[in-house]
């Protein structure tokens, strides 16, 4: 029998599956024998480290507690600790080492793990995942993006098999997602995502935080600050749990300078509150409709995953936008879930027993590329302009090749760039430029000579670039792949000059 694992490596939690003898996929409980654990680290030392519940706790009044590093990771944020610096790289891979050692300690060692990431993630981002699993000492590693794992989880669940197409909303603590799916069964196939990377329940609490504190400064003429009043994340979010079920919550509050404060907040001003949030999430979610050329009336169903997904103004906000009411069931574990599954289907089937062979069997999986790629070259105007090589949509794996042409005669050098975009944007200045690589060109020859340019993009989601020119047959080749060196977009981790 495998060993599989599922991760779902998220901004305020992570939970981890596995795939048993019988092919089931079934949560890992963790250390503290839950189901779910902070994504928390804490350095108590320069070489003690704390994760999970315990590094949590310590977040209100401890130095060195680390929290929602994820919505970081692929750029350059570092933080100082102990006469180092720590990236949100470094963070997860202590985070997925603790995983992998605890999973190891009860079931033997990992064969291959799932990790889950957000359909929206960078290159950069994607890549920096596949190196903290590296770092945290798993051998085979694939990622799965959520709303997609989400999806294989509840064709599962389901007491008929899935037919036709399915929008999988996915609501999280840092990260939204909204994808379009085809399902026969446990046949998925991703029809095309939208997202915002940075929107998630820790907004929603963030804006909770500002509602209580404007009624304590109401109430006393007082800023709600710490050392005299404590509201800190964790009492944001157990509040809004609490108007998840209330209409409206009484909220004892204690200061040293004006003694007991009670403030009510009501279900109605924290949607008022979040009614910027919950509409960037509905605008998401038209677009993934409007730019997969699709109508409302054809989806058979609607699928909610993620802890955010039980405030009940973002599942009014889903009833609305699509025209039917949402199915939820396990938002918090669907994702971790689906990722065991697909860890399943990922396998070596010769290692499998017959029970996950037959599950493994069952699924077959197809996904897309979440963005726009391309590279900068000169049109027939001689300006700048970002053109496009793979589009979003396009099925995975997939390579597309064209061919541009040097602007100038005896040109030494071609500056080779890799750009992302969420739209098919041409401007040069809207684009995020992901690599930038200057390659040398031999002298003496006229303008017009072909340069080749092969985008490659894998199951993964990551990118190789291929620059040939072809006069010579020298090719320059990027692989993609976050160093952990801080170096933000440009992760260019390996260049080839052929």
């Amino acid at each position: 029998m495998a060993h599989l694992l599922g991760i779902d490596l998220g901004t305020t939690t992570t939970i981890v599956a596995r795939i048993g003898a019988d092919g089931a996929p079934e949560l890992v409980r963790d250390w503290e024998g839950e189901p779910i654990t902070p994504t928390a680290v804490a350095f108590e030392t320069a070489n003690h480290v704390v994760v999970g519940r315990e590094a949590r706790a310590m977040a209100e009044d401890g130095e060195h507690v680390f929290l929602e590093f994820k919505r970081d990771l692929g750029t350059g944020v570092s933080h100082p600790v102990f006469g180092r610096r720590v990236t949100p790289l470094d963070l997860s891979a202590l985070m997925l080492r603790k995983v992998r050692e605890h999973a190891e300690a009860a079931h033997g060692p990992v064969d291959l793990a799932v990790i889950t990431i957000p359909a929206n993630f960078t290159n950069a981002a994607r890549e920096a995942t596949l190196e903290a699993a590296r770092r945290a000492g798993f051998g085979a590693v694939h990622m799965i993006n959520e709303p997609t794992a989400a999806a294989l989880a509840y064709a599962r669940g389901q007491r008929q098999p899935l037919a036709g197409l399915y929008a999988v909303f996915d609501f999280g603590g840092g990260t939204f997602d909204v994808s379009l799916v085809r399902a026969q069964g446990l046949a998925v196939e991703v029809v095309f995502t939208e997202g915002v990377q940075r929107l998630g329940g820790k907004d929603f609490d963030a804006k909770l935080t500002e509602l209580v504190a404007a009624k304590f400064r109401a109430a006393t003429g007082d800023e709600l600050r710490p050392g005299d009043c404590e509201f800190g994340k964790a009492d944001a979010e157990g509040l809004k749990h609490r108007l998840s079920a209330r209409e409206s919550v009484r909220l004892p509050l204690r200061s040293a300078r004006h003694g007991r404060v009670a403030v009510t907040v009501t279900r109605a001003e924290f949607e008022a509150a979040i009614a910027g949030l919950v509409a960037q999430a509905e605008m998401a979610c038209e677009g993934v409709l409007l730019r997969a050329g699709l109508d409302r009336a054809q989806l058979a169903g609607v699928f909610l995953a993620g802890g955010t997904c039980r405030v009940p103004a973002v599942r009014a906000a889903v009833a609305r936008v699509f025209g039917r009411e949402p199915l939820l069931r396990d938002p918090d574990t669907a994702v971790a879930l689906g990722a065991a599954l697909y860890a399943a289907h990922k396998a070596d089937p010769a290692k499998l027993s017959p029970g996950q062979r037959r599950q493994a069997a069952a699924i077959a999986f197809q996904d897309i590329a979440p963005h726009y790629y391309g590279t900068l070259s000169v049109d027939d105007d001689g300006l700048l302009e970002n053109s496009i090589i793979i589009a979003k949509g396009e099925k995975l794996p997939v390579s597309r090749t064209r061919t541009y042409y040097t602007v100038e005669d005896d040109q030494r050098v071609l500056t080779c760039e890799v750009t992302q975009s969420a739209i098919p944007e041409s401007d040069p200045t809207l684009v995020l430029r992901i690599a930038e690589v200057e390659m040398p060109l031999p002298p003496g020859r006229p303008a017009d000579q072909p340069i080749e340019v092969t985008f490659a993009y894998d199951l993964n989601g990551i990118m190789r670039a291929e620059f040939r020119d072809l006069g010579t047959g020298k090719p320059l080749v990027i692989e993609l792949r976050d160093n952990g060196a801080g170096r933000g977009s440009l992760n260019v981790a390996k260049v080839d000059l052929g």
